[in-house]
């Protein structure tokens, strides 16, 4: 079976605006990949095409065929997309209170055949990941933001944790600006833990980013995406070049050594 969740030749339009134009793009099992660009540039449209939140083209030039570990999306139902993917939006707030536990539990909606006992141990291993044992009996609502973007990231690992023993083909996890309400700390935790997770269990992973040093440190591939096309998608030193850098961001930048991570790049903006 193809371990990949995979878009081919997507193409979207709003307002007789191109916003995805002909990109074709893969999400690998245990790889994270990072997709960058300038504000404007269709990264939440074409997360949202991959999740599946956008399913039919709204205009007849639209283009849409993803599949998801060679199975088309469009066939799958909800329930069977919810067991295979999960998504962290940008925001996910909420107009009432609730304890930060029952934020979590939510993950475990696809899976209601789980045990008690199952139920314990996966909330225990998606806090653990997210560092957020601590916060388990807080409301949710008077967490900083930092702190429920956390709480909405465990969320999603008891999704994609779940039932893996009777189960482990490659799950996906779509991330849209996870560390923006994030200080560095956490920053540098989340990227770190979301590249353990892709290797450990075995986890395709796309990640909405600003930062390029971020994305160049800790992913294994950066897609650059500009005015809804795609510059580039590789590893990061063969992606951070200069020209690539000016076609995305419309300054000149360069990559170098990382000096404190053999084999990583940073980038200085000219």
């Amino acid at each position: 079976m193809s371990q990949l969740m995979k878009g081919e030749s997507l193409h979207i339009n709003r307002q007789q605006r191109c916003i995805i134009n002909d990109v074709s793009i893969a999400v690998e099992s245990g790889q994270v990949l990072a997709l960058l660009g300038a504000n404007g540039a269709g990264k939440s449209t074409l997360l949202s095409v991959l999740s599946g939140e956008i399913k039919q083209g709204l205009s007849s030039h639209d283009k849409i065929r993803v599949s998801i570990n060679g199975r088309d999306l469009a066939s799958l139902s909800e329930l069977e997309c919810a067991q295979i993917r999960g998504v962290l939006p940008q925001n996910a707030s909420l107009t009432f209170d609730m304890k930060v536990l029952e934020i979590i539990e939510m993950g475990m909606y696809p899976f209601p055949d789980l045990s008690m006992a199952e139920v314990g141990a996966l909330l225990e291993k998606a806090m653990q990941w997210a560092d957020v044992v601590k916060l388990r009996d807080r409301n949710y609502r008077m967490l900083s933001g930092g702190e429920q973007q956390r709480v909405q990231f465990a969320r999603v690992l008891v999704q994609l944790l779940a039932q893996r023993e009777q189960n482990p083909a490659a799950r996906y996890m779509l991330l849209d600006e996870p560390t923006s309400s994030l200080d560095p700390k956490y920053q540098q935790h989340l990227l770190s833990t979301l590249g353990k997770l892709a290797r450990q269990e075995n986890i395709g992973i796309l990640i909405i980013l600003h930062d390029l040093n971020l994305a160049a440190r800790y992913c294994d591939r950066i897609a650059l995406l500009a005015n809804g096309k795609l510059i580039a998608c590789d590893v990061p030193e063969a992606v951070l070049t200069r020209d690539n850098l000016y076609a995305v961001y419309g300054i000149y930048g360069q990559a170098m050594a990382h000096p404190f991570e053999p084999g990583k790049q940073l980038v200085i903006w000219e």
